[in-house]
């Protein structure tokens, strides 16, 4: 390793001062003690006058084999500089706080152009952050302060919602009792953009500033996120919408603090982090063996985007279409600048219900009549839609993954010999489609709770429905059939600028690994 991508640095002899030897051949090694400096006089007695040529006795000499021996050691145990994955961690937060600004500058835009407040019965505070009221006597100064330090904090907020928090309502009304409310729904933009930026800057940092291994990746981004998180934890908790009426007994605290968002910061941070990491390094020589379980995970996200993003294109422009021909022009419009709120959430739906017998499923328990909310269990379907709608987006579900098992196919290489690659490249996306499914359920769900006292108690939730888990395995496991079977006869047909691009990281690391042992045989030749 060069000396400028060393994590601390090569070890240096000690330099006592002027006139005295430079660094020593052994003090990289640690092997050699330091320079040992002989007085010029050795008289028995009387005062020592220091000289240049004689430098005092209290220098630490034998620092540099110390410092020497430090950093093999260190970088034995794959712990490298950890200042990059710190700089990565803060830059994810900050991403995630710059793509909450975005999600706010459109839920204002929507208000102020497509009506939102009129929806609300006239309200004067339609985004909720609590201004006090003014009268005839004047406006609540500290009310203000505290309505202003709460829209500081609504970008925090947002973070720490998207972070698996949830928005909670606690509100005293004096002789009407208490109420009790909570939110929980991931706006995905936001933790798509943090989850994003930690693993392609952790990645980044690995190929540039490779000097941690995998000891290294685990410690310094787990230390990362929990400081990431430890301050997410206070500036949502110091930035919570705090209102309290004595005269008539009201308090009102909204804040999304609490351990969900700190655990969900610190694995969102954390996580991503460690395997952009994992995936910066050099592979090792057995890693040909299970790369297939890696390549299976983008396969899957490959697969989930090839059928979202087309599907949604066309889902949103018919929408649009009806609702312009309905002379609902301005709900289209104001959908469209909702965008980042529910685009992506949107289309994190949409690859479930492409899986063609998995719904939507609509729980509600408890009863609150008042609020028009009672108790059920319903399903939503592909099916619910139009016929014309769903009978392209169903053709369209049976014949992609026909087209995933080519791209699956081409340029892969099976392992033949080894007991552990083969069962490796079977169980790979069945496993990959299984984990895809699991992260889809964590990120596609709403929950909510409703309690006061003479209205009711509801609770609910909706979300993609959990037997997706089953079906993905059995979608991962034909998708590997058809690449096996099918896909040979036919992927001669096909253009390799169209599947070539999958396993370009695989093919440099075989053709490298081939020079490398044809560099080899010739040297032993």
């Amino acid at each position: 390793m060069s000396d400028q991508n060393h994590p601390y640095g090569q070890g240096q002899g000690h330099v006592g001062g002027p006139g005295s030897p430079g660094p020593y051949p052994g003090a990289q090694s640690g092997n050699q003690p330091g320079p040992q400096w002989v007085p010029a006089s050795s008289a028995p007695s009387g005062p020592q006058i220091p000289s240049a040529a004689q430098p005092p006795s209290a220098a630490p000499a034998p620092a540099g084999p110390a410092a020497a021996q430090l950093a093999p050691t260190l970088t034995k145990l794959g712990l490298g500089n950890p200042l990059p994955t710190f700089v990565v961690g803060a830059l994810a937060y900050i991403a995630a706080i710059l793509a909450s600004l975005l999600v706010i500058a459109s839920i204002v835009l929507a208000v102020l152009v497509g009506g939102l407040g009129d929806a609300t019965g006239g309200a004067t505070d339609p985004l909720a952050l609590g201004f006090p009221s003014t009268g005839s006597g004047g406006g609540d100064t500290e009310g203000l302060g505290g309505s202003l330090l709460a829209l500081i904090g609504m970008p925090f907020q947002l973070v720490a919602l998207a972070t698996f928090g949830s928005y909670d309502l606690e509100m005293e009304l004096g002789f009407f009792g208490s109420l009790s409310a909570s939110w929980r729904g991931l706006p995905l933009l936001i933790t798509v953009v943090m989850a994003g930026v930690g693993f392609l800057g952790a990645r980044l940092a690995q190929r540039r500033w490779g000097s941690n291994g995998p000891l290294g990746a685990v410690l310094w981004t787990g230390i990362s996120g929990l400081a990431v998180a430890i301050f997410a934890l206070i500036v949502t908790r110091v930035t919570a919408l705090s209102f309290t009426d004595d005269e008539f007994g009201m308090s009102i605290s909204m804040h999304t603090a609490g351990a969900d968002m700190f655990f969900g910061t610190w694995a969102l941070i954390g996580l991503p982090m460690l395997a952009g990491h994992l995936a910066g390094m050099d592979k090792p020589a057995w890693w040909e063996l299970v790369c297939d379980l890696t390549a299976g995970l983008r396969l899957a996200l490959v697969h989930a985007l090839a059928f979202a993003l087309p599907v949604g294109t066309f889902l949103g422009l018919a929408g649009a279409i009806a609702l312009i021909a309905d002379g609902d022009g301005q709900t289209a419009l104001t959908a469209a600048l909702l965008l980042p709120v529910w685009g992506l959430t949107g289309l994190a739906v949409l690859p479930g219900l492409g899986m063609l017998v998995v719904p939507l499923h609509l729980n509600v328990r408890g009863n609150a009549p008042e609020l028009g909310l009672d108790s059920q269990n319903s399903f939503l379907w592909l099916y619910d839609l139009n016929w014309y709608v769903w009978i392209p987006i169903v053709l369209f579900a049976l014949v992609l993954p026909l087209a995933i098992a080519l791209l699956w196919h081409r340029g892969r290489v099976l392992s033949t010999g080894s007991i552990v690659g083969a069962i490796a490249s079977w169980v790979a996306l069945p496993l990959a489609y299984f984990v895809g499914a699991l992260v889809l359920l964590a990120l596609v769900v709403m929950n909510f709770r409703f309690e006061m006292g003479f209205v009711g108690n509801v609770a609910g939730s909706i979300g993609i429905s959990a037997w997706m888990l089953l079906v993905a395995f059995v979608i991962g496991a034909g998708i590997e059939v058809i690449a096996r079977f099918g896909a040979p006869f036919v992927d001669r047909f096909v253009p390799g600028v169209l599947v070539n691009w999958f396993r370009r990281s695989e093919q440099r690391r075989r053709a490298a690994a081939a020079q490398s042992t044809e560099a080899e045989g010739r040297m032993a030749g």
